[in-house]
């Protein structure tokens, strides 16, 4: 039976070119006692009887007059319930196609309740028969996506999705305009301090996903830059900080004859210092886009302390049994991953932020 909480939730469908499962699906959600809003993204003129159907079981319908995608007709929908449907608790996305049942709406309903701030997933187990650009798509954006931002989320693809109400403005202004948006959602997550909660849904495929519009290239690239900007800046910085040691080693080896392991010490720790400037302009804001306050300074530079101390040290110890050129290497090589990790779920996170991380 229908209940006073399933009416404080609504449950929004972006539809392209439809099919009789839309109306199935809403006339299933009101019989439940759930409001649905319909974006209609610019189907042609015959597929307006689907949204008179759904229209006449109840559903309130907003229209654009050309395709504009599938973020877009999203972003339409939010914009159409913060001017028209404010008193609602959280609203809950679904596709037109028939992969999301109603139980599996209302299971993200039910854990929307018990997480009020948290965006909940519906998240497939890609067991059986799945399509192979879909298994192996989501195999690879979970991985990346857990590198790039921290946070672990199995069904990075899932379009069942809950959002809580007081998220929606945020939601809006994320950009993209097409299937990149749910990416850019998980993308914006840190930023929001919203924790992940995942709730197991049923994996349904019609006609093999034909009708999908994944593309691993482009949405994994969409992750894969986050990753490469590092890259790029540490590039940059090593390139400073190399080209300070190799000029900076001849200096002090003259000046410390007997000692070579002290030359490269001190060599790296004067061309560290140079290139940590570079590199913490281009981290906060290039790479993290500008995150973590005026405090993320002194995160960084502790940090950079404590990675001089160690690269230091072993560079001085390495650089007694193989060239001190090639003794920085392995050292850089090994500290790059430690802090590529340390910066982005430390140094440029915000106070509120790390806190959301740990009571996520």
């Amino acid at each position: 039976m229908p209940t006073e909480n399933d009416k404080r939730y609504l449950v929004l469908i972006p539809a392209y070119k439809p099919d009789e499962r839309l109306i199935t699906l809403t006339e299933a959600l009101v019989a439940r006692g759930l409001r649905v809003l319909l974006v209609d993204d610019g189907g042609q003129e015959r597929f307006l009887h689907i949204f008179a159907r759904c229209e006449q079981a109840g559903a309130h319908v907003v229209r654009h007059a050309v395709n504009m995608g599938k973020g877009r007709a999203l972003k339409t929908g939010l914009n159409e319930i913060l001017l028209h449907f404010a008193d609602v608790r959280g609203v809950v996305t679904a596709d037109a196609d028939g992969q999301h049942t109603p139980d599996d709406i209302e299971k993200v309903i039910a854990a929307m309740e018990e997480h009020p701030r948290a965006l909940v997933l519906g998240s497939r187990a890609f067991t059986g028969n799945v399509p192979f650009k879909s298994r192996a798509g989501n195999a690879i954006t979970r991985v990346v996506y857990h590198l790039a931002s921290g946070v672990r989320v199995y069904d990075t693809q899932t379009g069942l999705r809950g959002l809580p109400a007081d998220s929606l403005q945020a939601m809006v202004a994320i950009d993209g305009e097409r299937y990149e948006y749910e990416m850019n959602v998980l993308l914006k997550l840190r930023e929001m301090n919203m924790p992940v909660v995942e709730v197991p849904i049923q994996t349904i495929y019609i006609d093999d996903n034909k009708g999908s519009h994944f593309h691993p290239v482009r949405d994994a690239w969409r992750i894969y830059r986050v990753i490469l900007r590092f890259i790029f800046s540490s590039a940059a910085s090593f390139a400073i900080d190399y080209g300070l040691y190799l000029l900076l080693y001849p200096l002090f080896a003259r000046l410390l004859l007997a000692h070579p392991g002290w030359a490269a010490g001190v060599s790296y720790a004067a061309s560290r210092i140079v290139s940590s400037l570079v590199n913490y302009h281009l981290n906060k804001h290039t790479v993290f886009g500008g995150q973590g306050g005026h405090s993320a300074i002194a995160r960084y530079y502790a940090l950079a302390a404590v990675q001089l101390l160690v690269g230091a040290g072993l560079t001085s110890l390495l650089a007694r049994v193989v060239p001190a050129g090639l003794a920085k290497l392995p050292i850089d090589a090994c500290l790059f991953c430690i802090s590529f990790i340390i910066q982005r779920d430390f140094v440029f996170r915000s106070r509120h932020q790390r806190r959301a991380s740990r009571d996520a």
